[in-house]
């Protein structure tokens, strides 16, 4: 199986304006807008803004190797009712935390065929792909937590954690919608959560 081609997007490229474009869409409490880049690094100090810091950059989508050997792998598992319970996938290096939460997510909808990857390095890299051939399941789920990501920054930010509020409903959010939070991911330069 071939990993689907690469895709340039133009994509907002401002943290700031990411964070404000999330800002804009919790409705369940009137957030102010950003205005300074500096409400974003006092409480995550080693957070970038990314670049430029205002407009959309094109940016090319790929889907990372270890989300198509474990998508690979746990397809040719059940096709061909293979018994061996774990799923390992061996790549030179600790995963993106993208994938590492993917591949995390389609462990927990796989019980019968676990998959196992290295450890994360925690970096969140420009332009992860989530697999067009995936579960829609994933995809909801995985958009979720890159928002939760935002509404982590957002909260501190405002010194107050709403409760489940805020949280993304992809039930009434369209392809569109998720593809936006998808693209989201592109900008964020390895420390932007400054983790």
């Amino acid at each position: 199986m071939r990993p689907p081609g690469a895709k340039p997007i133009a994509v907002v490229s401002g943290s700031l304006e990411v964070l404000n474009l999330r800002i804009s869409e919790i409705r369940s409490h009137p957030f102010e807008p950003l205005e300074k880049w500096s409400l974003v690094t006092d409480v995550k100090q080693r957070a970038q803004q990314g670049d430029p810091t205002v407009g959309k950059k094109v940016v090319t989508f790929t889907q990372h190797c270890e989300i198509t050997l474990a998508l690979e792998m746990l397809r040719r598992c059940n096709q061909r009712g293979i018994t061996k319970r774990k799923i390992e996938v061996g790549v030179s290096k600790a995963c993106c935390e993208w994938c590492c939460q993917y591949i995390t997510l389609l462990a927990s909808a796989y019980p019968s065929h676990p998959v196992l990857v290295r450890a994360s390095h925690g970096k969140q890299p420009d332009g992860w792909m989530m697999p067009p051939n995936g579960s829609r399941s994933i995809e909801n789920q995985m958009a979720k937590f890159i928002v939760g990501k935002l509404d982590d920054i957002i909260w501190d930010i405002s010194g107050s954690r709403l409760e489940d509020s805020n949280e993304l409903d992809l039930k009434e959010e369209s392809t569109s919608s998720i593809a936006t939070w998808q693209g989201v991911t592109e900008m964020w330069s390895p420390s932007f959560f400054g983790e």
